[in-house]
């Protein structure tokens, strides 16, 4: 090879080093750009509150999808059933420049200013579980349609007291909570048309704790000995209320039904008295939200198509253009109960 051809094979050798030198820096470069845009998206996910169980399981779901989609879900809230709190934290996570926001709401107007805030930051927002006005959020994940809900909880009321005749107590969550006024709505709408001897005495507030549920059913157990049952329309006041029943000797008096989260009525469920109970899979809730959500950001949520694709739980139907269905009410009986971990 005399000089010339060197020189030659040298300059092309060179072009190709710089070539490849130059598709490796570009390789390495849109590696760098789509790792960063997975890792930098953040879904704060905010409960109702923090120490529900049934929120804990939701949390778990919503880590679940995020593994799958590889993106980070920050679930943070209140400690208790705090409006404020909420209003508080969103503005915290609009400061810090999430990717999108997710809520539970404890009210469904006093959230919607923040959540404005929100967009106009432009963050995403969407709600699940519980819902604000429609002008705070793209989208809603209910868990079951309200009519569903209100006709399960008066059934399985009369299927467990023998009797649709007579008062009943409804101890509910907060008294503007969303998603409990619109069951509440709901059972009295349905019961109204089926069972019109049906007559709810009062709504009172447990305030989404346990405890409070319980000296709440107490006082009016024993001011109102004639009521029949008590409905629960939220989780964590199912136990409450059934203490106080078995307090006052009224197992097999005074029905209690309403939601229930397995881990806690499964005691009332194996002792007979709690018969039955309704609720969904938390973890599909969290799970399910945390798809819709990352369809929001990737801008393929259509709610033309009627579904939205959400893993593990397949096509997610749309019941008008801004919801989402999760599916139908579960029933929890005491020989079902231990199939579930949350």
């Amino acid at each position: 090879m005399n000089r010339s051809s060197i020189q030659t094979v040298s300059l092309a050798r060179r072009k190709v080093l710089l070539g490849l030198a130059a598709c490796t820096a570009m390789m390495f470069s849109l590696a760098g750009t789509g790792s960063a845009s997975a890792n930098d998206t953040v879904i704060a996910m905010m409960p109702k509150f923090t120490s529900d169980p049934y929120f804990v399981a939701a949390n778990k779901g919503a880590q679940e999808a995020a593994a799958e989609l590889g993106i980070k879900v920050e679930f943070n809230g209140p400690v208790d059933a705090n409006v404020a709190a909420q209003s508080d934290l969103i503005d915290s996570w609009v400061r810090r420049k999430v990717s999108a926001i997710a809520v539970s709401a404890n009210d469904p107007d006093a959230l919607v200013p923040a959540m404005k805030r929100a967009q106009d930051a432009g963050i995403k927002t969407m709600t699940w579980d519980a819902d604000v006005g429609a002008a705070g959020r793209s989208v809603f994940l209910n868990q079951a349609t309200f009519p569903d809900m209100g006709r399960t909880m008066v059934e399985m009321m009369v299927r467990d007291a023998g009797t649709s005749e007579g008062d009943f107590l409804i101890i509910t969550a907060v008294l503007t909570s969303p998603n409990q006024n619109r069951w509440i709505e709901e059972m009295k709408k349905y019961a109204a048309e089926k069972y019109p001897g049906m007559k709810f005495a009062a709504v009172l507030p447990g305030d989404e704790d346990l405890e409070k549920s319980k000296n709440v059913a107490l006082n009016y157990l024993q001011a109102n000995p004639g009521t029949k049952g008590v409905f629960c329309v939220t989780g964590i006041a199912t136990p409450g209320v059934l203490e106080a029943v078995k307090q006052l000797g009224l197992v097999g008096k005074v029905t209690v039904t309403g939601l229930g989260v397995p881990s806690l009525i499964k005691p009332y469920l194996k002792d007979g008295s709690l018969k039955e109970a309704a609720l969904w899979n938390p973890i599909d809730i969290g799970y399910g939200a945390i798809y819709i959500t990352k369809a929001l950001l990737d801008g393929t949520l259509d709610p033309a198509s009627g579904v939205v694709e959400a893993g593990r739980l397949g096509k997610l139907k749309f019941i008008s253009k801004d919801t989402v269905l999760l599916g139908d009410p579960y029933i929890f009986t005491k020989d079902n109960v231990d199939k579930f971990d949350f």
